[in-house]
């Protein structure tokens, strides 16, 4: 059985930052149709160093498959060039329910949790990323 995508989202450059915006409850489905989307964007940059943030502040969870999908797009996204990452969740819950995929990011990437947007993009561009 193919299920439909619960949950939306939004990809858009700035400068060297892929800003993801996620809205709503999360499937599987939406995750992988986000990865695929992101990786066209990816793919333009040819191997050059970028960063990820995810607003999440509208985010209301996902599924265990969402989670193993979008750890999926993750690990792409670094092989892909992705140098460093941050999100924005709308409560310390949202945070408890993501705090396992956070530990595997930070091994990975420089990777930390921010409180809005303007201290996400502050804090991206002391990683030597530009900010348009």
């Amino acid at each position: 059985m193919q299920w439909a995508q619960h949950g939306t989202y939004s990809l858009e450059w700035q400068g060297d930052i892929l800003v993801t915006r996620l809205v709503g409850e999360w499937n599987d489905v939406a995750a992988r149709n986000m990865h695929r989307d992101a990786r066209a964007l990816w793919q333009a940059r040819n191997g050059r160093a970028w960063g990820l943030l995810t607003d999440a502040r509208e985010w209301g969870g996902g599924t265990s498959e969402c989670f193993d999908a979008w750890w999926a797009f993750f690990e792409a996204g670094v092989a892909a060039g992705m140098v460093a990452a941050t999100d924005i969740l709308p409560s310390m819950l949202h945070a408890l329910i993501v705090s396992e995929l956070a530990e595997r990011a930070r091994r990975m990437v420089r990777y930390r949790r921010s409180q809005n947007i303007e201290d996400a993009l502050a804090w991206l561009a002391e990683q030597d990323l530009q900010i348009r």
